[in-house]
């Protein structure tokens, strides 16, 4: 971490832009958020219920699931608070879950 300081202190920069993400702000090191490093900080709330259906919809687009499935439904009534990661999880826990017990169910 301390390389990666002194580079963003380090001369003149130009075109050169550095992108940082976290799910957890307060746990940030107040050292990257000096004058010259990370200078500006983007809030991005999290989705509302439409917002929830369409990433439902794109994560599930290619997956295998029954097209009686409403995510609409299952976006507006059970995520409210899901992140994107949150609803990606959502998806591919229940099909491991699904394929699991189509296993059992077969021996």
């Amino acid at each position: 971490m301390f390389q990666f300081l002194v580079e963003l202190d380090g001369g003149e920069r130009r075109n050169v832009y550095v992108i940082g993400a976290t799910n957890r702000p307060d746990v940030v090191d107040p050292a990257f958020l000096r004058p010259g490093r990370f200078g500006n900080l983007l809030y991005v709330p999290l989705p509302n219920a439409d917002e929830r259906a369409s990433i439902l919809k794109a994560i599930a687009r290619k997956k295998p699931i029954d097209p009686s499935v409403d995510l609409d439904g299952i976006a507006k009534n059970n995520c409210e608070g899901f992140s994107g990661a949150d609803l990606a999880h959502l998806v591919i826990i229940n099909l491991f879950f699904t394929a699991l017990v189509a296993v059992f169910l077969e021996t």
